[in-house]
């Protein structure tokens, strides 16, 4: 009887431990497999966050070569530029220099604007004082002959509408690198009359404005590197232009490991490190390319969390284990413990749902039953707050009727209805979930009730709200704003739906940021952007189109309200008052939409009857 007793002891302390080992080993490999798993993800979402910025930064850089470029091909077709070659008349030339000027002043970004003849001589040159905003047109004894420079030889070699770019240099002067520092790109086109070669036309473009919106990131570190390993851009400032300086890096120094595969591929994506190439969008052999190393803080953040859901894995399996083997071990004499067991194992594993899932129950009706601990903390509503009201409570007003129509002519049918709804919490803050409700039938096959199953995704949705919002004044950027043009161009070719667009810019608002400084010139732009979301209508379009620029896309609008909004928004922004600058006007430029015109050519409309209205004296509304 006591060999039993002993024996009996003996396999049960075996079955514990073997039943204990056996959830240490699961709880283990559950733990690294969810590790594993979760940091894949976090590199995917690291690629695809990285993705989407060079993305955006692709569509940037090659609008704004496309601007360039457009701009010279107007210069060559221009019926000044076509006179003036033909007559070489003063007064002809004259009329040419008033264009040059005024092409140079209404773009800020150009060093210098110049027309080259065919024999290699400047004829025509407006110059960007070094040290002032103010242009200079370059008298004759100024002019040089430039027929040995490789832009103009390569230039003249090109057929019509062909463009010729410089690699991404820095301004020297008399053999020295200019200081401070200037990034410099020069693009030129041919110019000809019937055929006949007449010289070309040449932008020097200050590229540090568009080299810093290049390399802007909050999650990024970005370099822009040549195809030799040359760095360009480097986050810390006196690493760049290693071409240039004795004692700087290269690229290969940088990132050893993975520079090669990077140079030799278009696109290359590693751990740590993706980068795509922006040479296809230069017509020079270049070869520059984009890398993007995700920030110190934003890793640190992600393998955090990797980190505490691997743990709270292993603990779940663990906490498991322990009864289990407990259980698996006393079958043979404890049934009772076993079923007291297997109890407990049930409510640990609802406890882990309840605090980690977002659940609701609802009657057939939709009153609220129950919910779940995590719905409480992610909505901040206390269960005593929600219980025995409906979800509507937490309905957002930009939400469509349409979804919650389709999401109850679904379930009503017995089917589960899954998608995405924007929620307001306790608080009155944006909630984004993706929800799945399931219907809860009876024993005859009714309708009881109904089972919500939701994921929080607002942080999902606030990225994607980044990438198409202006930081500093909240309002849509320039890449909404050309999705939303080409719907609204393609809407009116289906439809014949009319509609405008009103491009304008505050006056004078250099002297604000001369005279007061940057930090009052971005409150002016705040203030004046929410004026703008005031007084805009549900179905205007509101964006910041660049530096002190704003175009907002009316919809069902024709140009004569377009204009009598616009005047009323010019009388509202001349009456407020601006904290510390007071007084502040704008000048606008209104256009309608054409059939089958391009958004590049309705936005020079645009942007022509703007230059007017500053032309005419600033302050007032001028129709294109």
């Amino acid at each position: 009887m006591t060999q039993k007793t002993n024996s009996n002891k003996k396999y049960y302390f075996m079955f514990t431990l073997y039943f204990l080992g056996f959830g240490v080993v699961v709880a283990l490999m559950t733990s690294f497999i969810n590790y594993k798993s979760r940091f894949t993800d976090i590199e995917d979402k690291i690629y695809d966050m990285a993705n989407s910025e060079t993305e955006f930064k692709r569509e940037f850089l090659f609008n704004y070569v496309s601007d360039i470029e457009t701009l010279l091909a107007s210069i060559t077709k221009n019926d000044l530029t076509l006179k003036y070659i033909q007559s070489e008349s003063r007064s002809d030339k004259n009329n040419l220099i008033d264009l040059f000027y005024a092409l140079s002043y209404s773009n800020r970004n150009i060093m210098q604007l110049r027309y080259i003849d065919a024999s290699g001589k400047e004829s025509i040159r407006i110059d960007r004082d070094k040290t002032s905003p103010e242009l200079i047109i370059a008298p004759e004894n100024k002019m040089q002959d430039k027929k040995q420079r490789k832009y103009f030889k390569e230039t003249a070699l090109l057929m019509p509408n062909q463009f010729w770019h410089s690699n991404i240099d820095l301004n020297i002067e008399h053999g020295k690198i200019e200081e401070p520092l200037k990034p410099t790109f020069r693009v030129a086109t041919p110019l000809l009359d019937k055929g006949q070669f007449k010289g070309i036309v040449i932008i020097n473009l200050m590229f540090e404005n568009t080299i810093r919106n290049l390399v802007h990131s909050d999650s990024f570190d970005i370099y822009l590197v040549d195809k030799a390993g040359e760095v360009i851009y480097h986050p810390e400032n006196t690493k760049s232009w290693s071409k240039y300086f004795d004692g700087v890096e290269n690229i290969y120094s940088i990132l050893p490991v993975n520079i090669s595969k990077i140079l030799n591929h278009n696109t290359y994506k590693e751990e740590g490190v993706c980068s795509q190439s922006l040479g296809d969008l230069f017509k020079n052999n270049e070869g520059i390319r984009i890398i993007l190393t995700p920030k110190s803080i934003i890793m640190k953040k992600m393998q955090e969390k990797n980190i505490i859901s691997a743990l709270l894995v292993a603990l779940t399996v663990l906490i498991v284990s322990i009864p289990l083997s407990w259980v698996v071990s006393i079958i043979p004499s404890k049934l009772q413990s076993k079923l007291v067991n297997a109890y407990d194992k049930i409510s640990q594993n609802a406890e882990i749902i309840d605090k980690y899932v977002m659940i609701s129950t609802t009657d057939k009706n939709g009153i609220i039953k129950t919910v779940s601990s995590y719905f409480t903390d992610i909505t901040g509503y206390a269960a005593n707050d929600i219980v025995g009201k409906k979800h509507n409570l937490l309905k957002h007003p930009d939400t469509p009727i349409e979804i919650h129509k389709d999401m109850w002519d679904t379930i009503k049918t017995g089917k589960v209805w899954e998608g995405e709804l924007k929620d307001l919490n306790k608080e009155g803050n944006d909630l984004w979930i993706h929800e799945f409700i399931s219907p809860e039938l009876n024993t005859e096959g009714q309708i009881k009730g109904f089972t919500s199953i939701a994921q929080d995704i607002t942080d999902k949705k606030n990225i994607e709200k980044l990438s198409i919002t202006d930081n500093l004044t909240g309002l849509y950027n320039r890449h909404k704003l050309e999705d939303v043009l080409s719907c609204e161009m393609a809407r009116f070719e289906r439809y014949n739906s009319n509609f405008s667009i009103i491009l304008f810019d505050i006056d004078f608002f250099k002297k604000v940021n001369d005279n007061y400084g940057h930090l009052v010139g971005d409150d002016v732009l705040i203030h004046l952007a929410n004026i703008l979301k005031k007084n805009a209508r549900l179905t205007d379009i509101v964006s910041r189109w660049g530096g002190e620029e704003f175009l907002i896309v009316a919809g069902e609008t024709q140009l004569e309200s377009a204009c009598l909004f616009a005047e009323k928004l010019r009388e509202i922004i001349a009456n407020y008052p601006f904290p510390t600058v007071g007084e502040i006007t704008i000048s606008c430029g209104i256009a309608q939409y054409a059939s089958k015109e391009t958004a590049s050519d309705f936005i020079i409309r645009a942007d022509n009857a703007l230059y007017k209205a500053k032309r005419s004296g600033r302050n007032r509304v001028i129709k294109g």
